[in-house]
């Protein structure tokens, strides 16, 4: 390969890496404009080169052309000096002026029939010349000068000249035109001319004009290559930035490019891969909190399944060791009133497993679901009804009771479940509340709830502790739970029961007592008809 060639191989392949580089509103302006700019030049090379030959070569058409008219005039109309009478004059002059050009016809008897310039006098009363070349020369005082051509009006005599009386240079067909008139055939000698300068002035201004106009050009290109170019990557510039906040899973973009050509189509391309994408990620983002859930439900089931061992086994091993410890006491042959104590003390301790194990068996049941017996009534009935069955217990410790109701209460929900939530939260309040202290039920009736406080005086629970007494066998006071025998799964069992019914449930300090309260969701009642 040229070692030229393959130099300016490698000069282009660098140009274009860093072309490359650049952004794509530059490339395309550079672009526009360098074909604009390659192409304006290339015309102005074009005049430079190719208009000049082009020009001559019309003018040589037109000169032929203007031979070809003059031999159709009669040559012969002619005043009684020779010279061309007004009708040929203006027939002749109309040529000159329309194509630019110097005619000059001269009679065989070297008599001027057409010469209007300065020299048609002089031309006139000259003396006759031995060929129509020598009076050719005479007029345009040439010397030397080489003709191609026969002289006739289809192959004239071509020919540069120079008048050196005015420096001007000529282009010139010379023919001799035949003219049969009245029988009698006469010759005329033709000269057409048309000045050099002007073909070189008319390219000259052409050039200038062309010039101005590349000017023009170049600007209103490099404008409109900016204009174009700014609209043609706007587009694509919106679709990058819904491209980077589609990646950041941010499908809330839409982009709003109405054009029908391929930029359009890819943006609507996008639009429907954006909502494709951020309904199969919502999809699986619900499917992911799904088993997210799921798995946090497996770990806790897991975790409450080894502290439920735990606390069994805890629960468990008291009662255990007081019926393994009197049942030793029994093998020892004790007398018969010992041995009625003892199996006493054996039955009561059962009695208190059985009890354990039931109440555990009911937290499972509600924990893994159960069947909900939904029925329509009265919350603040059932609490009040509640409340004074228990009162009797209450009435032995001097245990003060009050009820309270405000609004309407109705509710949907497990009669049965219900009751066993106020029995366990009034059962844990007459087990935390003093000998002559007080307790109360509340009942408001909301706009979309019921919510149901029961009170207790006495001690605060920990801080700490509140929002943990809702768990399996947690409890604040050990040493008292332990003295009525509670164990622990008295609150479990109501917030799986709240759970069920999609209810709330808290536990709250008060100036001198706890309050335990729990909401439910309100009837749906249907607008008066009017």
């Amino acid at each position: 390969m040229n070692p030229i060639f393959a130099y300016l191989k490698k000069a282009f392949q660098k140009l274009a890496v860093k072309a490359n580089n650049l952004p794509i509103r530059m490339r395309l302006f550079l672009v526009t404009f360098g074909v604009i700019l390659v192409f304006l030049l290339m015309i102005f090379a074009s005049n430079s080169l190719f208009l000049k030959p082009y020009y001559n070569q019309m003018k040589e058409k037109t000169l032929s052309s203007t031979l070809e008219k003059i031999a159709t005039l009669d040559l012969s109309d002619t005043e009684e000096d020779g010279r061309a009478s007004d009708a040929l004059f203006r027939e002749l002059k109309s040529l000159e002026e329309s194509g630019n050009i110097q005619i000059i016809i001269v009679s065989e008897v070297k008599k001027v029939v057409y010469f209007d310039s300065e020299y048609g006098a002089s031309f006139s009363r000259s003396e006759r010349f031995s060929s129509p070349r020598q009076w050719i020369d005479s007029i345009f005082q040439l010397e030397g000068t080489d003709y191609k051509g026969s002289g006739t009006l289809t192959d004239p005599l071509v020919s540069k000249r120079r008048n050196f009386k005015t420096n001007v240079d000529y282009l010139s067909f010379y023919a001799v035109a035949p003219n049969h008139r009245g029988g009698d055939s006469a010759y005329y000698y033709v000269l057409v001319s048309t000045p050099l300068p002007a073909i070189d002035d008319a390219i000259s201004i052409f050039n200038d004009f062309v010039l101005m106009l590349c000017a023009v050009a170049m600007i209103i290109s490099g404008l409109a290559s900016v204009f174009l170019s700014a609209n043609f990557v706007k587009p694509i510039l919106k679709i990058n930035d819904a491209t980077k906040r589609m990646a950041d899973l941010d499908f809330s973009v839409k982009l709003n490019i109405r054009s029908k050509d391929e930029l359009g189509q890819l943006a609507d391309s996008i639009n429907y891969l954006s909502g494709q994408l951020e309904s199969k990620i919502s999809e699986l983002s619900v499917a992911n909190q799904q088993l997210k859930k799921d798995i946090e439900e497996k770990e806790k089931i897991d975790i409450m399944r080894r502290e439920l061992i735990s606390n069994v086994s805890h629960e468990l091993k008291t009662p255990l060791a007081i019926i393994m410890g009197y049942c030793e006491g029994l093998q020892l042959n004790i007398n018969d009133e010992e041995k009625d104590y003892y199996c006493s003390v054996i039955a009561d301790e059962a009695v208190k497993m059985n009890s354990l194990a039931a109440r555990l068996l009911n937290v499972a049941e509600l924990e893994f679901g159960t069947y909900l017996d939904i029925t329509e009534f009265s919350l603040s009935e059932l609490a009040e009804e509640r409340l004074k069955t228990m009162s009797y217990m209450f009435a032995e410790h001097g245990i003060a009771t009050e009820f309270k109701a405000t609004g309407k209460a109705m509710i949907q929900a497990d009669y049965g479940r219900i009751e066993e939530v106020i029995n366990n939260l009034l059962s844990n309040a007459q087990h935390h509340t003093p000998d002559g202290g007080k307790i109360a039920i509340e009942v408001i009736g909301k706009k979309t709830r019921v919510i149901c406080k029961i009170y207790n005086s006495g001690s605060h629970i920990p801080e700490e502790s509140l929002d943990r007494v809702w768990e399996s066998f947690y409890k604040v006071d050990k040493a008292r739970t332990r003295k009525y025998g509670g164990s622990g799964l008295g609150l479990k069992i109501v917030s799986s029961i709240l759970d069920m019914h999609y209810g709330t449930y808290k536990a709250e300090n008060t100036e001198d007592g706890v309050i335990f309260s729990f909401t439910v969701p309100k009837v749906h009642e249907e607008p008066e008809k009017k």
